[in-house]
This record gives structure tokens, sequence and C-alpha cells, in this order.
């Protein structure tokens, strides 16, 4: 990213305290050309290593033909102050730090960072 270039990253609260599951329907409908759709989901914690896992089962639907998508998605927790230490020492300079923990069940944080000049000797 070029000098003066700008980052936005979102952090999500309360992941270390996401509930683990296995196997729930999260979501159900219909697609285009009469494709019907189910998202399967499973959580897991992995606490050593400060991740929320969310495996992922997409299952499609064409009339009696079944398709299976599999994938997961791992978040690593890290506060708001640890990630600004990280964009520092990466050379960027944070610009905005926007969001709260008002009671709300999924809150994020969002951080507009900037890049810095590069320092000439």
């Amino acid at each position: 990213m070029p000098p003066g270039g700008r980052l936005g990253i979102d952090l999500a609260a309360g992941l270390a305290r996401w509930r683990e599951y296995k196997k729930e329907v999260v979501l159900k409908g219909w697609m285009a050309g009469g494709r019907r759709v189910t998202l399967i989901e499973s959580v897991r914690q992995v606490r050593r290593d400060a991740l929320t896992v969310f495996d992922q089962e997409f299952v499609e639907w064409l009339g009696s033909r079944r398709r299976v998508h599999r994938f997961s998605i791992a978040f690593r927790t890290v506060t708001v102050p640890r990630m600004a230490e990280h964009l520092d020492r990466a050379g960027f300079t944070v610009d905005a730090v926007l969001g709260d923990y008002q009671g709300a069940e999924w809150s994020v944080w969002v951080i507009i960072a900037r890049r810095r000049r590069p320092v000439r000797g």
C-alpha cells in the first residue's frame, strides 16, 4: 500500500465468549433458478490460540440433486490496543477507532489507519 493509503479493519467483540455448538441450521432459503439452500454451522473455541472457528456447510438443492460446500472461517481474538500496536509496527497510524460495547449482542470496532510516509535518513 502506498504512503498515505487508508486501511479499514473491523474487530468483532465477544468472539471469545461465543457459544459453542454443532451442526445448527442458521440459514434456509431459496436462490435464483429454484435452488434451495441451507447453511449448517458449528462453532468451536480454540482457546490456547485465541481462535473462534466457524465450520460451515452450505447445502444446495436443485430438484433431487444435492451439492455440499464445506469451509471454515477462523477469527482471532485481538483487543483494539493490541491491534493498534500491530498497525504501528507495520507502518500505519491509527486515525480513528469507531464503535462501542454498549450492550449489543454483536458489537464491532472499526479502526481506520493510514500508511505512514517512509522516514528518510
